[in-house]
């Protein structure tokens, strides 16, 4: 299996964590959407949307990282991503779709103030930045620590709602922020559980080389 895009994003993240999960061995092709020239010639085939992330296997490709985790669940379902309990399914699927809220709301702008706007020579727009630090991921935040109430954010195994969550936070850390212990302890505390978690610790080996060439700093949890 091929997947397209780069580590250091949210939702090509979230793929490579199914995988790992599962198992599956994958092939990654670096894809920027941003810089031309990473870009296969048959690009707006593959992604229609020009996004990343897209995966490519005898012959099918499929892009969108939601798509692509209910894909493996139905093709290689040992190892389930997706609960298969109604309560639990509704729950998790909900939790995958709040957090492509706080993608937007939350990691897209600051990604762009932290790291976009810097390499092309601009200023970080602090009043974008306080905004998503002081009204935005606090209240995302809230929400998400009156989940975290167990060793998993629903039922009783890793499933889509923890890639979600995790993929994103981890993003939150690369850009110097971290969930706060004091303000936010159910979740602070899953979030050192997750990373401890072998799948995650062979990503964020994976993903060290880019974090490193973009200057992103060791993901440091608060005690």
């Amino acid at each position: 299996m091929k997947l397209y895009g780069v580590p250091l994003s949210v939702h090509t993240r979230k793929v490579q964590l199914g995988l790992r999960a599962k198992g599956i061995d994958h092939d990654l092709q670096v894809v920027i959407p941003i810089m031309p020239d990473t870009l296969p010639q048959n690009w707006d085939r593959l992604s229609p949307t020009g996004l990343i992330p897209v995966i490519e296997e005898d012959g099918f490709t499929l892009p969108d990282s939601s798509a692509i985790l209910h894909y493996l669940d139905a093709r290689y379902p040992d190892h389930p991503l997706y609960p298969s309990d109604p309560v639990d399914l509704g729950r998790a699927v909900w939790i995958e779709a709040y957090l492509g809220g706080f993608f937007r709301e939350a990691m897209h702008p600051l990604f762009h103030q932290r790291v976009v706007a810097p390499m092309g020579g601009g200023e970080p727009d602090a009043t974008v930045i306080e905004h998503v630090l002081t009204d935005v991921a606090p209240r995302y935040f809230a929400t998400l620590d009156g989940e975290a109430d167990g060793d998993w954010l629903v039922g009783d195994a890793f499933s889509v709602a923890d890639i979600s969550v995790g993929a994103n936070l981890v993003l939150f850390h690369y850009l110097g922020e971290t969930i706060s212990p004091s303000q936010y302890p159910a979740l602070s505390a899953w979030f050192r559980r997750l990373l401890a978690m072998p799948v995650f610790e062979r990503q964020l080996e994976a993903e060290e080389p880019f974090a490193q060439q973009m200057g992103l700093p060791r993901i440091e949890l608060a005690a």
